[in-house]
C-alpha cells in the first residue's frame, strides 16, 4: 500500500491468503499482499490479523475527540477472489487515508458485493470484464438507491479499482455508474464522474492547485507527477512506466518532447512494444521540471544487486525492488515506482502537502474537507475541458490514449451537464465567498513596504501589485500575474480594467491558438475573477 507505517509478513512466513495473491496476479500481473499492520489516519496501530493470519472481521477504529466505534472488514464479500482483493485494499486505504467516520458506509455497503454474478466468459478478456462489472455494479446501485451507504460504497470500490489500474476496471467502469441518477441527490451529482469528490476539477481547483505548484510545497518528483497529470491526463501506470531517455529536445523543431507509452491490459506494465508509445511535446515549464528532477538524480546509479546498471526511469524507487530480480523479463523494471505508489502518494503525500479545502464537501461538523487529488481527476478534466473547447471525438480519444471514440462518448453525452458542472464555480454565491479566502495574506495595501519585489502594472500603467519573484518572469506580463503565486495584488487597484484585458486576451487566443498560452490565461481569468469578487465583498462589508 506503501505507506510508511504499514507492515507485511517476512517473505518467509506462509501467508493463508496467496490462493487469492495468484488469481490476482494472474489478472492484474501485481498484487500487494494484505498487511499485518497499518496505522489509522489519526496514527492508530490496527493489528489486522488473527493467530491463524486470517483478517480479524472486527476492528475498533479511534476518531480523536468523537468516538471508538467497530468497523467490519471482510475477506470474502463476493464469491471471487479477485473483487474481495480489491474491496479489503479500498477498506485499508480508507482507514489509512480518511477519517474513520468514511470508514462508516463501506463497513456496511461491501457486503452489496455479495450480489456480483458474472458470467464464464467475463474473466476471458479486459473488455469482457470491464462491461460486465460496470452493469453488476450499476444494478446494486439500483437496487439499492434508497441506501446511501450502500451505493457511496459501490461508487468508492469503482473508483478505487481504477485510480490504482486493476485489470478489468477503467473508465467504462465510470461511465455506466455515471449514467445512474440517485433520487434526491444534487441533479449535478450522479454516481462518479460528475461529483465533486471523484469528478473533474472546476476551474477554480484548477487555478488553486496549479498556484499551489508554484509555492514550491511539492518535491520536484511529486511535482512532476501533478504536472504531466494535469498537462496530459496520464494514468499512473503510464507515469510508473516512463524514462528519462523518453524525453528529448528536437534542435531542428526547438522544443522539448516525451514518449508516452500507451497502455492496453495485461501487457500494460511493460514496455513491450517499442512502436506503442505516443509522442507529445513539453511545455517548457513542465521540461525544465524534468531536466531538474533528471539532474538532481544523475548521480544515482541505479545498478542491481549484482552491480549492472538498469534502465533508469522518470520516476524512481528509493530502493530497488527485490521481487523483480529473480525475474529476466522484469529485472529491467527494478526501479520503476509501481502505479499503485503513484496513486498513494497522490493522496497521501501530494493531497495533504497542496492542503487545499474542497468548497463543496463538509465532514460532519461542517468543516471543508480536503480536495481529493488523484491523477484520474486530472484525467476526467482533461476530457471534459476538450469537449467544452469543442474537440472531436477522434481528438479527445487520442489525448486519453483510448483505441476508438467509443470510450470518450460519455464527455459529449453529457456536454450540457458537464459545461454546468464545470463552470458551477461562477454562478455558486458559496465559490465565490470563498474569494476572499482564497486571496487572504496575497492582497496587500500600495504603500506596504514590508513586501519587497517589482511593480505590475496594467496597459495602462496603473500600479496592480507586486511581483515576488526574484528572477525574470516567463510569463505574459501583468495577465499571468493573477494566476501566479508570487503576485501580491494591491487592495484598491482597479482589477475590474484588467479583467477586461484579460478576457479580451482569452478570445484573441481562443480564436487563434491552444496550447500553454491559453491555459495560462485561464488561470489568469480565473484569478482576476476572483479577486474582483474578493474586492467586491470586502467593499459590501464595510457598507
Amino acid at each position: 500500500m506503501g505507506h510508511a507505517q504499514t507492515k507485511y509478513l517476512t517473505s518467509q512466513q506462509l501467508d493463508v491468503y496467496q490462493d487469492i495473491y495468484d488469481a490476482v496476479e494472474k489478472l492484474n500481473g501485481d498484487y500487494d499482499p494484505f498487511p499485518v499492520e497499518i496505522e489509522t489516519f489519526h496514527g492508530q496501530s490496527i493489528s489486522l490479523r488473527d493467530d491463524n493470519g486470517y483478517l480479524i472481521n472486527r476492528h475498533r477504529i479511534i476518531n480523536v475527540g468523537k468516538d471508538e466505534n467497530l468497523y467490519k472488514i471482510n475477506d470474502s464479500y463476493s464469491r471471487y477472489p479477485y473483487l474481495n482483493f480489491i474491496a479489503v485494499h479500498c477498506w485499508l486505504d480508507t482507514a489509512i487515508t480518511r477519517s474513520p467516520a468514511s470508514l462508516n458506509h463501506i463497513s456496511v455497503g461491501f457486503d452489496a458485493l455479495a450480489n456480483i454474478t458474472l458470467s464464464d466468459k467475463a474473466f476471458s478478456s479486459e473488455s469482457a470484464f470491464s462491461k460486465e462489472i460496470a452493469s453488476q455494479l450499476s444494478a446494486i446501485i439500483l437496487k439499492h438507491q434508497s441506501i446511501q451507504r450502500i451505493w457511496l460504497s459501490i461508487r468508492q470500490f469503482a473508483n478505487y479499482a481504477i485510480e490504482n489500474g486493476f485489470w478489468g476496471f477503467n473508465e467504462t467502469v465510470i461511465f455506466k455508474l455515471d449514467e445512474v441518477v440517485i433520487p434526491n441527490s444534487s441533479s449535478k451529482q450522479r454516481v462518479s464522474l460528475l461529483d465533486h469528490e471523484n469528478g473533474p476539477f472546476t476551474r477554480s481547483e484548477i487555478a488553486q492547485i496549479s498556484i499551489a505548484l508554484q509555492e514550491g510545497k511539492l518535491s520536484l518528483q511529486h511535482k512532476v507527477m501533478v504536472r504531466l497529470a494535469m498537462k496530459f491526463g496520464l494514468r499512473p501506470i503510464q507515469m510508473a512506466l516512463l524514462r528519462e531517455e523518453d524525453v528529448f529536445y528536437d534542435k531542428t523543431l526547438l522544443s522539448w518532447f516525451i514518449t508516452i507509452p500507451r497502455v492496453k491490459g495485461k501487457v500494460a506494465q511493460l514496455r513491450r512494444n517499442p512502436n506503442n508509445f505516443i509522442l507529445r511535446e513539453l511545455p517548457k515549464e513542465l521540461a525544465n521540471d524534468i531536466q531538474a528532477l533528471i539532474a538532481s538524480e544523475a548521480d544515482r546509479s541505479l545498478c542491481d544487486v549484482d552491480g549492472v546498471r538498469r534502465p533508469r526511469p522518470l520516476l524512481k524507487r528509493e530502493k530497488i525492488n527485490e521481487h523483480y530480480l529473480s525475474d529476466k523479463k522484469l529485472i529491467e523494471y527494478a526501479w520503476h515506482l509501481r502505479s499503485n505508489s503513484i496513486t498513494d502518494r497522490f493522496r497521501a503525500i501530494i493531497e495533504p502537502a497542496l492542503n487545499i479545502k474542497s468548497a463543496y464537501l463538509e465532514d460532519e461538523d461542517s468543516n471543508p474537507l480536503p480536495l481529493k487529488i488523484t491523477a484520474y481527476r486530472f484525467r476526467y478534466t482533461l476530457g471534459t475541458r476538450m469537449v467544452l473547447e469543442g474537440k472531436t471525438p477522434e481528438e479527445v480519444a487520442i489525448a486519453l490514449d483510448h483505441s476508438s471514440t467509443a470510450s470518450v462518448q460519455h464527455y459529449f453525452k453529457y456536454n450540457r451537464d458537464l459545461i454546468d458542472f464545470i463552470d458551477d464555480s461562477f454562478e455558486s454565491s458559496k465559490v465565490m465567498d470563498n474569494a476572499v479566502a482564497r486571496w487572504q495574506g496575497y492582497v496587500i495595501d500600495e504603500d506596504d513596504d514590508t513586501f519587497t519585489g517589482t511593480l505590475v502594472r496594467g496597459k495602462d500603467l496603473i500600479n496592480l501589485g507586486k511581483c515576488m519573484k526574484k528572477g525574470r518572469c516567463e510569463w505574459h506580463p501583468s495577465v499571468s500575474c493573477y494566476g501566479c503565486g508570487k503576485f501580491r495584488p494591491f487592495k484598491n487597484a482597479n482589477h475590474e480594467a484588467q479583467l477586461e484585458v484579460i478576457e479580451a486576451e482569452r478570445a484573441f487566443v481562443q480564436r487563434h491558438s491552444s496550447g500553454p498560452v491559453q491555459h495560462q490565461l485561464d488561470e489568469a481569468y480565473e484569478g482576476v475573477v476572483q479577486i474582483v469578487e474578493a474586492q467586491r465583498i470586502t467593499k459590501e462589508g464595510k457598507q
